[in-house]
């Protein structure tokens, strides 16, 4: 069926208001590390409590439950079956399902939630493959409900004051993009006669099972929110290359060490990603922005540049007092708390605190389920144009056109 038909019958998720919740109880599926931290911070939130917990492992149930009875939680519900993830998403008293597995599993388990009726919120990436980022755009499109990835990224301060720069023009039309993760995690994929910790073994095995950028999303969510994307402009194609295998640096023989992706947008503007996990490296999530009138960038050292004397850098005491003035109002509301709770993971309990708040107050969310498929869908899209030596592969239009109605990012009510 052509795009313009499917508009015509199915309603769409871009700006969902849903009825507001006046308390958001949550079941946690999957309950490892991150999991077990968001369930602290969803503690220290008011308007939701967790009432259901999910694992296989029953030692997280017990910790999480720990966590929930601590800090005055009430006992929750305890699934520790194969199939104890959909006994969660069938309950009648829950209202978010926040998803916390293996990558693979995170579309199954989202498309399941919503046609029970839950909101869902899931880790990155979403999805893993096209098709289910398709399933999980039509499932919340259908069941009118929300599918939130939880790109914490998209909260860290310097990329979300950039943002508020960008939205009041300082930067002007932004022409480029940069994003990535490059993390140095040889120890964690090491298999463990290597003397490595063994990253979780679905992690390892998908990985050395796919080619390509397996883990987008926290360099491409930030610009992505910058640059308007299925607000005003969207991905419409990329080009992706891969490294080839160095297998003393990879531990357990990743596919290719460095992978480099570009993409174009409808408005022709351009946005490169890139991803390495297995050299020697510091730290960089890059996010760098490019516009007629400035430039910002965050790696190695932010700094800030603005026509027409673009050769002069605005860093140290100069760039603190630009970000004081720009701060974002989200860094305002969440910053303190979150640091007393989380620490340098502040960020995470603003990305929790907002989700709840706007399912409180029948709010669209910070991000929406096309933001979840536009970034996830490159795992799969970078895989296949390295396999093809970079060819250019089309990226979908999962709004179906629509992007062309909105006009900008927009956190709401804030």
């Amino acid at each position: 069926m052509m795009n313009q038909e499917r508009n015509n019958i199915r309603p769409s998720a871009l700006q969902l208001r849903c009825k507001p919740i006046e308390c958001v109880r949550i079941g946690f599926i999957g309950l490892g590390v991150r999991a077990k931290r968001a369930v602290l911070r969803m503690m220290h939130i008011p308007g939701c409590r967790a009432v259901a917990i999910c694992d296989l492992v029953e030692e997280n149930i017990r910790e999480a439950r720990d966590i929930i009875l601590n800090n005055g939680g009430c006992e929750p519900a305890c699934f520790c079956t194969k199939d104890g993830w959909k006994e969660v998403c069938e309950m009648a008293d829950v209202d978010l399902v926040y998803i916390c597995t293996d990558w693979a599993s995170h579309a199954d388990i989202a498309v399941y939630a919503m046609q029970c009726g839950k909101h869902v919120a899931t880790e990155v990436p979403a999805a893993t493959t096209v098709a289910d980022c398709w399933r999980l755009v039509d499932t919340a499109e259908e069941m009118q409900r929300h599918c939130i990835m939880l790109e914490n990224c998209c909260y860290d301060e310097f990329e979300i004051t950039l943002l508020n720069m960008s939205q009041q023009g300082l930067l002007g039309e932004i022409i480029h993009a940069e994003g990535s993760y490059l993390h140095d995690l040889r120890e964690r994929i090491q298999t463990n006669d290597q003397g490595g910790r063994k990253w979780g073994n679905w992690q390892v095995e998908f990985m050395n099972a796919h080619n390509g950028n397996p883990y987008p999303t926290h360099g491409l969510g930030p610009v992505a929110l910058a640059m308007n994307i299925h607000r005003g402009d969207r991905m419409r194609s990329i080009v992706s290359m891969s490294s080839r295998r160095i297998a003393d640096n990879n531990g357990d023989g990743l596919n290719g060490n460095m992978n480099s992706s570009l993409i174009t947008t409808a408005n022709g503007h351009t946005i490169s990603i890139q991803h390495c996990i297995s050299l020697p490296r510091p730290y960089s999530r890059s996010f760098l922005l490019s516009g007629t009138q400035g430039f910002a960038q965050k790696y190695p050292l932010p700094h800030l540049a603005f026509a027409p004397d673009c050769d002069i850098m605005i860093a140290g005491e100069e760039l603190e007092a630009m970000m004081t003035r720009y701060c974002h109002p989200i860094t305002k509301r969440y910053k303190q708390q979150g640091y007393e709770l989380c620490g340098r993971r502040w960020i995470d309990f603003a990305m929790d605190s907002r989700l709840i708040y706007c399912l409180n107050n029948g709010l669209p969310l910070d991000m929406d389920v096309y933001d979840a498929a536009e970034w996830s869908c490159l795992v799969e899209l970078t895989e296949t144009s390295a396999k093809k030596g970079g060819v250019p592969v089309e990226i979908p239009d999962f709004t179906r056109g629509r992007w062309k109605q909105e006009n900008g990012h927009t956190f709401h009510n804030i």
